[in-house]
């Protein structure tokens, strides 16, 4: 992981960038000391966007697996479904 302050960065955004797009290096950007943000490449997809996600940090696996909805007892509605829907509607809720 490399660094470089804002005023670098400000210089040479090109360099800055195809290190980071060219390289897959991260940057961190510092100003005055203090990290004060962090350029990382675009992870290439090649699986599912859960796959992807979780590459990228922003999604952990699921730690079990989920019961196929088949499985589950139905939920019983108090009324018409379209009753409901107009009610919520009138409500402003949505």
């Amino acid at each position: 992981m490399g660094t470089v302050t804002m005023t670098e960065l400000n210089q040479k955004v090109s360099a800055v960038t195809r290190r980071v797009v060219e390289l897959g290096e991260t940057v961190q950007v510092t100003n005055r000391g203090r990290v004060v943000l962090r350029l990382v490449p675009e992870p290439q997809s090649t699986g599912s966007n859960l796959d992807t996600l979780i590459a990228a940090g922003v999604a952990t696996p699921p730690t079990a697996r989920h019961r196929p909805i088949g499985d589950r007892a139905p939920v019983p509605l108090s009324g018409d479904l379209d009753d409901i829907l107009r009610e919520v509607n009138a409500d402003g809720e949505f």
